[in-house]
């Protein structure tokens, strides 16, 4: 369970937890057919293992059938960690925790093997410094890793991002089908769950992998949301200064939201992204260049939804605000969008509604000026969700 207490542990320290996690991944990466190998080794044994339990078939086909698989992402800062933390309570998930971040091509084996030799960690306030406490179970956006393993481009400033229902990938379909089925049989679990910011490009070709998936994206207003987005750009570079090996682990496991590698989802505009670029160069300017960011890709979002009625249907737009100040008609919202079970849920939900609340450990410490370009340069967008700036 999701522990929203508020650490007074230095955010710049990092954990032993999180060193070796980062020596891991680096020898993994080191060896091209290394994921290939042990990947393959690890679905082999378990396909011969459930061959071999008869009795229970039938209830594993129907776990592994892949019906519906849950996505929450959005634009960084906006509650989709969070919302992932509450989800993955659900008894009918599974998702990726952060302990896969260290072995994540060997989802099925690594679980079993920490846990026989009981193997833990403690738990401590993530690098984000916002009230989230993490330990090695907790759920985690992990499936970076394998996207940008088959796909070059992902992270390229100078070449669009979106991955269209036109693509035909069968090798990097079959290993993903195959990967979140060794999670769903690990955690005994019907559906799958993931937290991934960079999915905003790939609905469309989600959607033809798996066409019953179901979208949540996350939104916040932007005066805050880019507040957000500042003081965590702000705390990775300080933290990176401390630890410059973060650097490398970050683009390792595909996270470039922050800090020195820092890089912008290019969806189509390649000149608003060097604009953007420029602008964050110079202190003076970085808050506009968030405020072109943030309209950029809920902008994107906005038009996506709205040209397309698979996605439309397949979509559920929430505010982090309502999450925080209506949670449980937001919560029950979620349920019914993704067709969960509320009974199976309850317990999780009412502890949500009681702690659930609007960050206060930083604010909107704009000028007036900052706060006028902001919504001069967002406003329009945020009025098409329902977002009332000023």
């Amino acid at each position: 369970m999701v522990n929203l207490k508020i650490s007074t542990k230095d955010a710049t320290k990092v954990s032993y937890f999180g060193f070796y996690g980062y020596v891991f991944s680096k020898i993994i990466n080191s060896i091209d057919f290394f994921s290939d190998v042990v990947s393959l080794s690890e679905s082999i044994k378990l396909y011969k293992k459930i061959r071999k339990d008869w009795n229970n078939i039938r209830t594993l086909y129907r776990k592994i059938e892949l019906e519906k698989p849950i996505y929450i992402t959005g634009l960084a800062r906006s509650g989709t960690t969070i919302t992932l933390e509450m989800l993955s309570n659900h008894p009918d998930l599974a998702s990726h925790q952060y302990k896969h971040l260290v072995m994540p091509y060997l989802p099925y084996w690594f679980d079993l093997m920490l846990n026989r030799l009981k193997i833990s960690t403690e738990s401590f306030e993530r690098f984000h410094q916002d009230r989230i406490i993490i330990n090695q179970n907790s759920p985690e956006a992990v499936e970076e890793i394998l996207w940008q393993k088959f796909f070059e481009n992902l992270h390229n400033e100078e070449m669009s991002n979106i991955l269209s229902s036109d693509l035909n990938f069968p090798e990097f379909e079959s290993f993903y089908r195959n990967h979140i089925q060794k999670l769903l049989i690990g955690q005994k679990a019907s559906r799958y769950l993931g937290k991934n910011n960079y999915n905003i490009t790939r609905l469309n070709y989600i959607l033809k992998i798996f066409p019953k998936a179901r979208f949540i994206i996350m939104i916040r207003d932007p005066l805050n949301q880019i507040a957000s987005l500042i003081k965590q750009h702000n705390l990775f570079l300080k933290m990176e200064l401390k630890n410059p090996y973060i650097i490398d682990w970050l683009s390792l496991l595909g996270h470039h939201e922050f800090g020195v590698g820092l890089k912008y989802i290019n969806i189509g505009n390649t000149e608003l992204i060097h604009k953007i670029r420029k602008l964050m160069k110079d202190k003076r300017t970085s808050v506009k260049a968030w405020a072109y960011y943030w309209n950029y890709i809920y902008k994107y979002i906005s038009k996506i939804i709205e040209n397309n009625q698979k996605i439309k249907d397949a979509t559920l737009i929430i505010n982090y605000s309502d999450l925080c100040e209506n949670s449980e008609y937001t919560i029950n919202q979620i349920l019914d969008h993704v067709q969960l079970s509320h009974e199976d849920f309850q317990e999780t939900k009412n502890l949500y509604c009681e702690r659930l609340s609007r960050p206060n450990y930083y604010s909107c410490s704009f000028t007036k000026k900052e706060r006028n370009q902001i919504i001069h340069i967002s406003g329009n967008t945020a009025k098409k969700f329902g977002l009332d700036i000023h």
